[in-house]
């Protein structure tokens, strides 16, 4: 078999590994698939060592590993328990209380990365539920996709931004100013559509004041304020222009030293399986990319040629919406992102290519590692159907990406991308 055939056959194992999930007979996952194809990618002759050394983006990892850190400082010192326990706390009713559970999850996970939000609320929000005697659905599926449509407002929202952050050339203030306003249009359209189909259960539910509910753990002040700073300094210099994998390793290293914690129990709690599989994505990639990139090169360039007329950005989008279901976003972005470059409006089709990318996690309960996050954490109490979720999934996926294109649209028509 020629090169050709090795990666690709080595990008579908890959693939069907991510696909099968929890369901694959040998019981691998995610960061085991990276691993695997990286490895055959190596073997099979499609790659050298040094180009598959040379293929891992350290940059990327290096932006992943210091959010990690903080995130991490955020969630141990009770923080982030808190602000989300604060923002729940202000609901007066069934529908004020999703509207809160959106908001937090979608403001939060533009600051926090969304599958790390998913991890802290879900638990709240199963323990709010059993004590309101509310159903638990909408508010699951409500955290789930807007911890997704919150994330797409800042490059370090999700890790397919993170990715786009690297190639692309925004800057982490230039993106959050396009893409907060279509970020919180988006939150709110999402909010209503998970409004309007359970209005039934959400109208006719009970409501009991009295009772609150109380952050599981204490809050550590004297972590939380520092965490506080570092977080602070951090935002300000991206703000600045500061590259995001210095200044992501700078405030790791600062919240490591000035904490004055154990720093195992900081490493311990870093996703490494997840920087693996992005170590490994980066090979399995490239390795496609330089075996059949005639192939790519041949298609890729009819959704990115242009992009300047509405039919022609709609277009790009859902091949986008597409392509990030069929590969998972992640790879896809790791795909097509050698050849945004060149298009002649690269920078909106970058913006157009993180809401879509972004926004398609939310078709199906598989579409993101954060909706499997929430479905996990509640298999046991209220387990969530892959049905369910595409009700909402559909309608939500669909008006989100249309309301980011026609708002990409207006910044183009108005010169501000």
């Amino acid at each position: 078999m020629g090169g050709q055939g090795w990666a690709l056959g080595v990008f579908v194992l890959v693939y069907a590994i991510i696909l099968a999930g929890e369901n694959s007979p040998r019981k691998l996952d995610r960061p085991a698939a990276g691993l695997i194809g990286a490895v055959l990618m190596v073997l099979t002759g499609v790659l050298t060592r040094k180009e598959a050394v040379a293929a891992i983006d350290f940059g990327t990892l290096a932006l992943l590993f210091g959010m990690m850190v903080v995130i991490h400082y955020a969630s141990a010192s009770g923080l982030l328990e808190r602000l989300a326990v604060r923002l729940v706390a202000l609901s007066h009713n069934p529908r004020q209380l999703l509207f809160a559970v959106c908001a937090s999850a979608g403001v939060l996970s533009a600051l926090f990365v969304n599958d790390t939000v998913c991890l802290l609320m879900t638990p709240m929000v199963l323990a709010i539920v059993a004590k309101k005697r509310l159903p638990a659905e909408p508010y699951l599926i409500g955290l789930a996709t807007s911890s997704n449509v919150g994330s797409v407002m800042t490059l370090t929202g999700n890790p397919q931004n993170m990715l786009i952050g690297q190639s692309s050339g925004w800057t982490w203030s230039a993106f959050a100013v396009r893409m907060a306003p279509i970020g919180i249009l988006c939150l709110l359209a999402n909010g209503l559509i998970v409004d309007w189909i359970y209005r039934k259960q959400l109208r006719g539910a009970p409501w009991q004041q009295a009772d609150g509910i109380a952050p599981s753990g204490r809050l550590d002040r004297r972590v939380a304020i520092k965490t506080l700073c570092v977080l602070s300094g951090l935002v300000v210099a991206l703000l600045l222009g500061a590259p995001m994998d210095m200044a992501a390793l700078a405030a790791a290293v600062v919240i490591l030293v000035w904490a004055n914690r154990e720093s195992a129990e900081t490493f311990a709690a870093i996703d490494w399986p997840l920087l693996l599989f992005f170590a490994g994505l980066f090979v399995v990639v490239h390795g496609v990319t330089k075996s059949e990139s005639f192939l790519i090169g041949r298609y890729v360039p009819v959704v990115t040629r242009n992009g300047g007329s509405l039919g022609e950005l709609t277009g790009f989008s859902l091949a986008s919406l597409l392509g990030s279901n069929l590969f998972s976003n992640v790879p896809f972005v790791m795909l097509i992102r050698p050849w945004m470059s060149d298009a002649p409006h690269a920078p909106l089709l970058w913006l157009a290519l993180a809401s879509s990318s972004t926004f398609a996690g939310n078709l199906t309960i598989l579409g993101s590692v954060a909706n499997l996050i929430v479905a996990q954490q509640a298999r046991r109490e209220h387990p969530l159907s892959f049905w369910a979720f595409l009700r909402v999934g559909i309608i939500t996926t669909l008006v989100t990406t249309a309301i980011s294109v026609l708002v990409l649209f207006a910044y183009h028509s108005l010169s501000i991308v």
